[in-house]
């Protein structure tokens, strides 16, 4: 039995801008990738740890989930702010998805409001500490209580996977925030 095959016409979209591509063991630049990511839409999330009492976060867009069982999920971090020596240290981590009404709460841990650093973040924002001392927003669409389970370094940053322990919901009816294009965009439901 033959085959045949269906040739089809299909509208052409418009051609993406490219330039010289790199040669097979090259990358392309910093400022290039950085150009490219800013098209890359992601969760906003706040990523929160504590140890011998200190508390850290930072805003972060790089979280996805690896397995519903045993549930687990993947935090990038990079290796160069505090939250990542805290993280390493106490071995746990909040992961808490923003909703649009945290705009300003992700400026915050995102380092965009001067004079705003370390535990200072935290003076804005409904947060409890978890029975294991994770910082929790209590108004997230979701937090993750997480345990780091294995630590990958990766260039500038860490790959976290991470167990998650207990989960806690918001019941309110919110839009998510994502981030796109340099800057927060509210997301909202049809």
């Amino acid at each position: 039995m033959q085959t045949a095959m269906i040739e089809r016409s299909l509208p052409m979209a418009p051609m993406m801008s490219r330039s010289k591509s790199c040669s097979a063991g090259q990358v392309v630049a910093a400022g290039r990738f950085r150009a490219g990511m800013a098209k890359l839409g992601g969760a906003c999330t706040i990523i929160t740890s504590s140890y011998a009492g200190e508390r850290a976060g930072l805003t972060a867009t790089a979280v996805c989930s690896v397995s519903a069982e045993p549930p687990r999920l993947l935090v990038c971090i990079n290796r160069n702010v505090r939250a990542h020596q805290v993280i390493t240290a106490g071995g746990v981590l909040g992961v808490n998805v923003l909703d649009a009404r945290h705009e300003t709460l992700a400026m915050r841990f995102a380092g965009m409001v001067d004079g705003v650093v370390g535990g200072d973040r935290f003076l804005e924002g409904d947060w409890a500490d978890s029975d294991n001392g994770v910082p929790i927003l209590r108004d997230a669409l979701v937090s993750f209580e997480c345990h780091v389970i294995d630590e990958t370094v990766s260039g500038t940053h860490s790959i976290f996977l991470c167990e998650v322990t207990d989960i806690g919901t918001s019941d309110s009816a919110a839009h998510a925030l994502v981030y796109f294009n340099r800057q927060f965009v509210p997301i909202a439901t049809a």
